[in-house]
């Protein structure tokens, strides 16, 4: 006689079946090399306890982790899935976790909790005779955050340091403290945390430095704070009064808080306090050790004394780097202008601008020492690729290309960089039995960047240290096998400014000339889709390009926004001229992109998200303009690829809802005037053997051309 299991029991087997298998999985950890009969360190966790957010909790708890003591805190590596192996476990040790313990109360303290509690419990599981596993699990119970209740802020004398004098320089100390109090970095109801003061007081140094008090340091500052109140411990034998101690006592238990001074040291040296004002600054453009070869030049130009042993820089084209003017208040922001301008520029390797204040005054000097970099670079790189596109090739060629490179680093002895740039490129067919080479591209490029504004007196950017300008000159010549040759011929003329988190790109005048020769295959398309014939032709682009990059985010979020517009053949056409009239286009272009990444529990995994939004439109003269009815096939969009719709080639999606063949003579390739397209993905770590990390992602894309 047989019977069979009720349902309900068929499911409770099935659910304690698979919590046992995921439990295997999750829990497979083999070890290693650990010591043989002694307890050794297999698992360390940190038990936080008190009120916190979901966030606070994880962020706190991370932290009190890494305080831990090194032998403390096991290294396991995920080998595959959830397999995990442990190497090398340290033997456990009370005096390290004692260590562990005195850290992570430190590390409290600092952020702002007091009369804490930490202690731990270590369980010692024994899966062989010789291996004693040890988990060690850390309590952590928290008081109450200590919070700023005021907050002041005395740079004026006491009666010891009025007999020493500076009573001026104390009081402008002062001023400038209250004209900055909102740019302060601790406020009432922020943490009692060291890391907030700590800032705090380095802002306040960077504040003086940078109105005139060169050698002021943060060291200069004491703080000076009160958990009690003062008021409190004041003897009263009114009992009204004392009442009223008493609550405000029972208060500040449950919500402690704290008050803050922050006050100038009491010091016989006065140093500190001097104001400067810049001297000379004597400048050594081209300082190397084996200067005792050559002969100094002397020469000054708007006031400053340059010394040059090789004569390899003219001194009239960098004047406009230095922004430590003779005469002027000493700032430390212009000290740090000048010093970064000039590590920024690839005509030097080394940059020393040492500050020599005068004995007894008020004035400091300044030499800025430039050791040259070598001038000529040579780079050469080859590389290798696939793309499945008959019609219309990715700007690199894929296939097989090579690329030679050579940069001027002092351009016309200004620290000006040239960049010129030779590549030849083949796109090989993989159908067999026909021409390997599909695709030969021949490019020449050169590239003139300019550290400053060009002309000096534009009136186009406010902040010149952060500008520079580029001029740009290329020529390209593409051999499409059985399609199409194409030459091409640009030059444009731009600035770039960067600010803050933005970068800020103008082309103005960003000229292309392309000169398209049809072949049999194409034009065979072109008879089977009419469209074509408006997008392959000649072309001239007389255009003005603007490019905006915004960068931002917090913490584990990374954020990216890009803007791009570009007007072509607006202006030009204004001018009457039979060869503008058949061979400029005209049209609008707008892009915009959002890209953002947030770091998702380890660093190793991530959630990232993008969305672009673009479109074109032409602006033909009248209706016999065919040429301008579309896009240029140059500046059209398309969609498909490893970085755009991943289920679909390049240029394989589209227009719209458009069904047609992909045959080489039919409709290989799909171009748009629109393009609208969405990603999210979510990475994540597979394996990590020896170092080498395999990643994985699940994605989708959402988006098409029109």
């Amino acid at each position: 006689m047989f019977t069979s299991a009720a349902p309900s029991t068929i499911r409770i087997l099935t659910v304690l079946l698979i919590a046992a298998l995921f439990s295997f999985l999750f829990s497979c950890t083999t070890v290693k090399n650990y010591p043989s009969g002694r307890p050794f360190v297999y698992n360390t966790t940190v038990n936080l306890q008190g009120k916190f957010s979901t966030e606070e909790r994880k962020q706190l708890t991370d932290q009190l982790y890494q305080q831990l003591h090194d032998s403390m805190r096991p290294r396991k590596v995920t080998k595959l899935l959830f397999l995990q192996s442990l190497n090398n476990p340290p033997a456990y040790d009370t005096s390290n976790a004692d260590k562990s313990v005195v850290f992570m109360g430190a590390l409290l303290n600092s952020l702002g909790y007091y009369r804490d509690s930490i202690n731990y419990i270590p369980k010692i599981d024994t899966v062989s005779p010789d291996e004693l596993r040890t988990t060690v699990t850390f309590n952590v119970v928290s008081a109450r955050l200590f919070k700023v209740d005021s907050l002041r802020y005395n740079m004026l004398p006491d009666s010891l340091d009025t007999a020493r004098g500076k009573l001026a320089e104390r009081d402008t100390l002062q001023k400038l403290t209250n004209e900055t109090i909102k740019e302060a970095q601790i406020k009432k109801g922020d943490p009692f945390s060291k890391p907030l003061l700590s800032n705090e007081i380095n802002r306040l140094a960077d504040v003086y430095r940078d109105n005139g008090f060169l050698r002021f340091s943060s060291e200069e500052l004491l703080v000076v704070w009160d958990t009690i109140g003062l008021a409190l411990i004041r003897p009263t034998l009114d009992p009204i009064e004392q009442a009223a101690q008493l609550e405000e006592l029972r208060r500040r238990r449950l919500n402690p808080t704290t008050d803050i001074e922050i006050r100038l040291r009491s010091s016989s040296d006065t140093s500190h306090l001097i104001r400067y004002y810049v001297g000379d600054v004597k400048v050594y453009p081209d300082l190397n050790a084996d200067t005792a070869l050559y002969f100094p030049t002397f020469d000054t130009v708007k006031g400053y004394p340059f010394v040059s042993y090789q004569n390899l820089f003219k001194p009239k084209k960098l004047v406009d780097n230095i922004y430590l003017k003779p005469g002027d208040l000493y700032r430390q922001s212009n000290f740090l202008k000048t010093q970064n301008k000039f590590n920024s520029l690839s005509a030097w390797r080394l940059v020393t601008i040492s500050p020599f204040p005068r004995i007894g005054q008020d004035t400091v000097d300044f030499e800025i020492k430039l050791t040259p970099a070598r001038k000529y670079l040579f780079n050469a790189n080859l590389e290798g690729s696939r793309n499945q596109s008959p019609l219309a090739p990715e700007g690199n060629l894929l296939g097989l290309g090579i690329t030679l490179g050579l940069q001027n680093r002092n351009f016309a002895k200004a620290a000006n960089l040239a960049i010129t740039n030779f590549r030849y490129g083949t796109e090989l067919n993989s159908i067999s039995g026909t021409n390997p080479i599909q695709t030969q591209q021949f490019s020449l490029s050169h590239t003139i960047q300019f550290p400053r504004k060009v002309p000096r007196d534009l009136p186009l950017f406010r902040h010149k240290e952060n500008v520079r300008t580029v001029f740009g000159l290329s020529a390209a010549y593409t051999d499409r096998k059985d399609y199409y040759t194409v030459k091409s011929f640009n030059t444009s003329w731009g600035y770039e400014a960067s600010w803050k988190n933005k970068l800020l790109g103008i082309r103005f005048p960003n000229i292309e000339y392309n000169a398209l020769l049809r072949k049999d295959s194409l034009e065979a398309i072109i008879r089977k889709n009419a469209s074509y014939k408006y997008i392959f032709n000649d072309g001239l682009i007389l255009s003005t390009l603007v490019n905006l990059r915004v960068a931002g985010g917090k913490k584990n979020v990374t954020n990216l926004t890009t803007l791009s517009f570009e007007t072509s053949g607006i202006v030009a056409s204004l001018v009457k001229s039979d060869f503008l009239d058949s061979n400029l286009y005209r049209f609008l272009k707008l892009d915009a992109e959002f890209r953002q990444t947030r770091k998702v529990g380890n660093r190793s995994n991530a959630f990232a998200w993008r969305i672009f939004g673009g479109i074109g439109y032409g602006l033909p003269r009248n209706n016999l303009d065919s040429a301008n009815f579309f896009l240029p096939f140059f500046r059209q969009y398309y969609a498909g690829g490893p970085n755009s719709m991943r289920a679909w080639g390049v240029r394989r999606l589209g227009p719209g809802s458009t069904i047609k063949s992909f045959a080489r003579t039919d409709a290989p390739d799909r171009f748009g005037d629109m393009r609208l397209e969405a990603n999210a993905e979510y990475r994540f770590k597979l394996i990590d053997w020896n170092g080498i990390i395999l990643n994985g992602a699940l994605f989708t894309d959402i988006g098409n051309v029109w």
